[in-house]
């Protein structure tokens, strides 16, 4: 290769840097934008939830379209993590910042068990697992009795009470932005360090992987571990914003909506999937559907999904947010 062309080809990666870059900031002002400009409280309450919602979708996608393992038991960290912030607010009276770490901890502890479980699974016998554990935990979810303070017990379907924080709309949507913002740059770096590219070849080709010396069983490990602990964490803060901890949290649909932001976003990139569950999340609140409605919604998104291109389908290839790709976050 001559100086000129490798001259031109060093200007070609660094003005695809400088798109990738430009994109993240910009996706990074919206969500701060609105949560730190509005005080309608209303609206405060949409985004944070949305935020929240956003950061989960892009755990997800750390396992999903990064490291390319199908979960269909995603809520099962997300609704760990909100019980046990529940459970240490509510009797062991901690402040947030443990109550959240311990909820992180926890989704990674169950990312390891499915990790550990499903690490040289194909991906069908993949999904049947995560969902199975999810449904497990939603079940146990529902049958859990808390004995409270003053004589009283929580449970069952109504969930437990979740003191964390105060009522306040405002600061709980501008506490969702930053954590979001946060939560997305650290999965961006994640997925476009070597431990992502190691990730990525592991998802299109294990057995190429494995003779390039990647251990495809370890990275997929420590891709269900990072992405629990990011569902982990967002199930804290939907506890802590809501007030309770439900059994909905561990629910079918909780996971299908991962799924769902993922096809109406550019999977892989990180930025496409939280993108399309920020969207998704606000228009369903001002919508309001029921919960059957919405599950239908998801179903339905991944059927049409499945049914247009289902070569994409199986890659999580998606469709709607085609400018994450040419910004080189996918």
């Amino acid at each position: 290769m001559t100086a000129w062309h490798a001259s031109l080809r060093g200007a070609g990666v660094r003005r695809h840097q400088i798109t990738a870059a430009a994109t993240l900031l910009v996706w990074c002002l919206i969500p701060a934008s609105l949560a730190f400009a509005i005080t309608d409280r209303f609206a405060d309450s949409v985004f944070a939830l949305a935020a929240v919602q956003a950061l989960y979708a892009a755990s997800w996608d750390l396992l999903g379209g990064v490291s390319g393992q199908l979960s269909l038991g995603h809520a099962l960290h997300f609704g760990c993590g909100a019980y046990l912030t529940a459970i240490l607010a509510g009797l062991l009276r901690l402040p947030p910042v443990p109550a959240l770490a311990a909820a992180a901890a926890g989704g990674v502890l169950l990312g390891a068990l499915q990790g550990m479980l499903t690490r040289h699974l194909r991906p069908a016998f993949l999904a049947v697992v995560t969902l199975a554990l999810a449904e497990c935990g939603h079940e146990l979810g529902g049958m859990l009795q808390v004995p409270w303070p003053g004589g009283l017990v929580f449970g069952g379907e109504g969930g437990i009470p979740s003191p964390l924080f105060p009522a306040n709309e405002f600061g709980a949507a501008r506490l969702a932005a930053v954590v979001l913002i946060a939560g997305v740059i650290g999965f961006v770096w994640v997925a476009r360090s070597n431990l992502g590219l190691a990730m990525r070849t592991a998802s299109a080709d294990p057995q190429a992987a494995a003779i390039s010396g990647i251990d495809v069983g370890r990275v997929r490990l420590i891709a269900f571990v990072l992405s629990g602990a990011g569902a982990g964490f967002a199930g804290g803060l939907i506890a802590g914003f809501a007030g309770r901890a439900s059994p909905s949290m561990l629910s079918l649909d909780t996971s299908l909506f991962a799924l769902a932001a993922a096809v109406l976003g550019r999977s892989g990139t990180i930025l496409g999937p939280a993108a399309a569950a920020y969207i998704l999340t606000a228009a369903l609140q001002w919508v309001e559907l029921s919960d059957p409605l919405r599950l239908t919604l998801y179903g339905v998104i991944l059927a049409a999904a499945g049914l247009a291109a289902p070569e994409r389908t199986a890659r999580f290839g998606t469709f709607l947010f085609r400018p994450f790709r040419h910004a080189g976050l996918g």
